[in-house]
């Protein structure tokens, strides 16, 4: 089926319904449907390379210039699997020049482009309606919840979800086509490996095609279908997972502590004590639930659960019988249903909560309404015509606010985020060597800023402050295979090697340390122009004179 077939008229309702094929109408909505996409794909790109700086793309984006001279974990504090540093240092080293935080949200449009082209696919697949396919591209790319920092912040959130939805895709495909390619089960299984390595929460997804594996197809003996499904799988998934096996072999409690026991134990101390530092964190269920009620009975995850249930109740109220088939197609539907329960499930498990947690079990609507889609007779197609094509402008519609404004930053009206930081990061080495400061580290909660510009910073702010703030509720045995100084051991290390600059005025709470250091050496506050962003205005504090000379 082809794009073309999406604006010709059915005669599926009757035998006898004539069909005008008027080719210049037909050209004219298929222009404007790339025309359509096309301003789509302009609007997430100015509000991706628009959005402000976020906290976590401290954790994230260093990394990438980083992994050129130090390791991950041992030399460099980094709380997450290791395969998002990875992504970001390849997209580093392919768009560096443009800039540090510049090639980090390439990397996250990139994704973009992932998830929309592997949710389209798989919508097509499973469906075989382009219509849906369709609609299936316009619900991602207007998908409120992604228009905020799971979706905009350079950062593991949206990178997991391609690779998971493409692991679980090409499971469904060859239950439903019943083919059982091992290169498709193989690719399936690498894929949940991958979206895995990216950020662990991913695992949700894992379960359902686990068992689904050694039970489907039914019609199968268990022996075949373990040889034929569930083994291909496995292995894929243990190729995907090799690296991750390396480093937990070579190193298990390093790798766990930053892994696991970070999460576990002095992150929750932290927030814990700092509730009342950031409003409407939800530390207990109730918290939790609201925060997910509100992400996901909301604009366009509602649209897209309206027209799973209008073509489940399509489905249903034409089925007249139970047979094989019937079996044998409802098989993928409960896969689906599984992955949604896992993944919400495993939304509530971190603490505190965050938007970024509740959003996987969003990309799996539009495959359950792929897979509903399949089983509406060909008699009720020319009724889901007007739901998809009501459906596709409401989440138009609701993203308009979000995304309409945004056109400006991708048409160049005004400096994007990566070039004010890029920006900044410049002007703060030149104001460095015109004082004569050449050699030295830059010490900061927003490493990006100097390493903007190729400045060195500290191992022990590498990745920002989120070694720093947990080091007081840090157990000693657990912080020594940390990377980490915390507000009582910061000044000890620069006592070892004194900062060329400090870069204050965003943290003041954390930064009092810092900002009492330069002030008992006698550093010398300087103005620097282009350091502000949402959280204040940064500033500098220079050598003072005889140590630079």
């Amino acid at each position: 089926m082809s794009v073309t077939e999406l604006f010709k008229s059915g005669s599926t309702a009757s035998t006898t319904q004539k069909t005008v094929d008027d080719p210049i109408a037909r050209r004219m909505a298929q222009i404007a449907v790339v025309i359509g996409f096309a301003v789509l794909l302009a609007a997430v790109y100015g509000r991706l390379m628009g959005y402000g700086l976020r906290r976590d793309e401290m954790m994230f984006v260093p990394p990438a210039r980083l992994l050129g001279e130090l390791s991950l974990y041992q030399d460099v504090f980094y709380n997450h699997v290791p395969y998002s540093a990875w992504y970001f240092r390849g997209f580093d080293l392919i768009f560096g020049a443009g800039g540090l935080l510049f090639s980090a949200r390439m990397g996250i449009f990139a994704a973009w482009l992932l998830l929309v082209g592997v949710t389209s696919w798989l919508t097509l697949r499973l469906s075989n309606s382009v219509r849906l396919s369709l609609f299936s591209a316009v619900a991602i790319l207007t998908c409120h919840p992604l228009m905020n920092e799971p979706g905009m912040a350079a950062s593991n959130n949206l990178l997991q979800l391609p690779f998971a939805l493409a692991g679980l895709g090409f499971f469904l495909i060859e239950l439903k086509e019943q083919r059982l390619r091992v290169s498709r089960l193989f690719a399936s299984g690498v894929c949940l490996s991958l979206a895995a390595g990216m950020k662990v929460s991913a695992i949700a997804f894992i379960p359902p095609v686990a068992i689904a594996a050694f039970l489907l197809p039914a019609a199968l003996p268990f022996a075949v279908r373990v040889r034929r499904v569930a083994l291909p799988i496995l292995l894929g998934g243990l190729v995907g997972a090799l690296p991750l096996f390396i480093l937990l072999l070579s190193d298990p409690q390093l790798f766990l502590a930053h892994i696991v026991k970070f999460h576990s134990g002095p992150h929750v101390a932290y927030w814990e004590v700092n509730r009342l530092t950031e409003p409407g964190l939800a530390l207990g269920l109730g918290a939790k639930a609201q925060l997910a009620y509100g992400t996901w009975l909301n604009g366009v995850p509602l649209i897209v659960g309206f027209v799973v249930l209008c073509f489940g109740w399509m489905a249903v109220t034409e089925s007249t019988s139970f047979d094989d088939t019937e079996q044998s197609a409802f098989g993928p539907v409960l896969v689906v249903l599984g992955t949604l329960l896992t993944t919400a499930m495993m939304s509530f498990l971190p603490t505190p909560g965050f938007s970024q947690y509740y959003i996987a079990p969003l990309v799996v609507l539009p495959i359950l309404a792929a897979l509903m889609f399949a089983r509406v007779p060909w008699s009720k197609h020319d009724y889901t015509r007007p739901v998809l094509a009501a459906a596709s402008l409401l989440c138009v519609l609701t993203a308009l606010p979000w995304l309409t404004p945004e056109l400006r930053t991708t048409l160049g009206v005004g400096a994007s985020t990566p070039q004010r930081m890029n920006a900044g990061g410049n002007a703060l080495a030149a104001t460095m060597t015109e004082h004569g400061i050449v050699n030295g580290k830059v010490a900061t909660f927003l490493p990006i800023y100097p390493l903007e510009a190729g400045l060195d910073v500290y191992p022990e702010l590498a990745t920002g402050q989120f070694a720093y703030r947990i080091a007081p509720h840090t157990e000693p045995e657990l912080a020594q295979h940390y990377v980490m100084a915390g507000p009582e051991q910061i000044t000890s290390v620069f006592d070892t090697e004194p900062p060329a600059a400090l870069l204050l005025g965003y943290e003041p709470k954390l930064e009092k340390p810092l900002l009492d250091y330069a002030i008992v050496h006698g550093y010398r506050e300087v103005s620097v122009n282009g350091l502000n962003n949402r959280y204040g205005e940064g500033r500098v504090f220079l050598q003072p004179g005889e140590i630079s000379e």
